[in-house]
């Protein structure tokens, strides 16, 4: 594995006229020519800087897409209120039973999690508590992640910002699980073969810096065998659901950059072959020939937003 001075140093080295960014495509609308970005959310500090490429892009649009409003996610009230609706009134161990608790209990310790992070709230809470543990155990930061620097940029050059889908629709993802499809939840954020060996975060920013959509949508497929209804709760139904707002977007007049965690883009039901399906081209970025070199946009300072 390479280590992170050298992700740096490939990060900030100037683009060539035929480098491709990773995970990044382009559709051409009636139009307009808009770009499709498959973003990771947490990602380290050392790796801040964004390549080349996707500011080249950046610069070359009118407004922005995410998946949710990254504003609203951010404010004390939306996480104080997701906190009070991921409490458990008897407790995790009533919900998931006590199999499933011991598992739990032995994987955190594995982890280095303390057991108080998931005891008290419900399983698709303790689910995420996994996930963002084993990221920031790794110095991995939602502050840093992609769509969250690319919202900053939009913030700072007044760029017209849309999403997918409002804060409480997103929310609900999770608040209004099932207790079946939850356990499930969090049945997958513990098995070894969907959330750990190349499921592990430099595992995951390596694919996206390698442009690996190979590996990302390898894990996906695991996701769909192991656990269907997960999948298709968390990915491939909100990607049907997202695929009219898209093309409306395609078929608009202003140039567009829409970010979307990178499992939503590949795979037979990512939202680069609904678009296809559709009768679209979409291709691989590749920056124009007259960009020989590309001036890197300094960090922003980070804002207080934690998912």
């Amino acid at each position: 594995m390479r280590t992170l001075w050298l992700l740096l140093l490939a990060l900030c080295t100037a683009a060539r006229a035929d480098e491709r960014a990773p995970f990044m495509w382009q559709v051409e609308g009636p139009k307009a020519t808009h770009y499709l970005l498959g973003s990771i959310h947490l990602m380290p500090r050392e790796a801040q800087q964004l390549p080349g490429p996707i500011q080249d892009a950046y610069d070359a649009v009118d407004g922005l897409m995410f998946e949710t409003d990254i504003g609203k996610m951010g404010q004390p009230q939306t996480q104080l209120g997701l906190l009070a609706s991921a409490r458990s009134p008897q407790g995790l161990k009533a919900e998931v039973g006590d199999k499933m608790y011991a598992e739990l209990a032995r994987y955190a310790a594995q982890l280095g999690m303390p057991m108080s992070l998931c005891q008290p709230y419900k399983a698709w809470f303790c689910a995420l508590s996994l996930e963002v543990f084993t990221y920031r155990k790794a110095g991995f930061t939602g502050d840093d992640g992609i769509d969250e620097q690319i919202y900053r940029w939009a913030q700072e050059d007044g760029k017209t910002v849309r999403w997918f889908e409002p804060p409480s629709e997103q929310i609900g993802l999770f608040t209004g699980m099932p207790p079946a499809l939850a356990r499930d939840f969090l049945a997958s954020s513990m098995d070894h073969g969907v959330s750990a060996g190349d499921d592990d975060p430099t595992a995951i920013l390596r694919a996206w810096r390698d442009n690996d959509t190979a590996a990302i949508a390898q894990l996906d497929a695991e996701l769909k065998h192991r656990y269907p209804a997960v999948y298709q709760h968390l990915l491939a139904q909100r990607n049907r659901n997202w695929l009219p707002q898209l093309v409306r977007v395609i078929e608009g007049e202003r140039a567009t950059m829409v970010v979307a965690g990178a499992a939503h883009w590949v795979g037979p039901d990512g939202l680069v072959a609904l678009l296809k399906a559709r009768g679209y081209k979409v291709s691989p970025y590749v920056a124009p020939e007259s960009q020989l070199v590309t001036q890197l946009r300094p960090p922003l300072q980070s804002v207080a937003w934690r998912r």
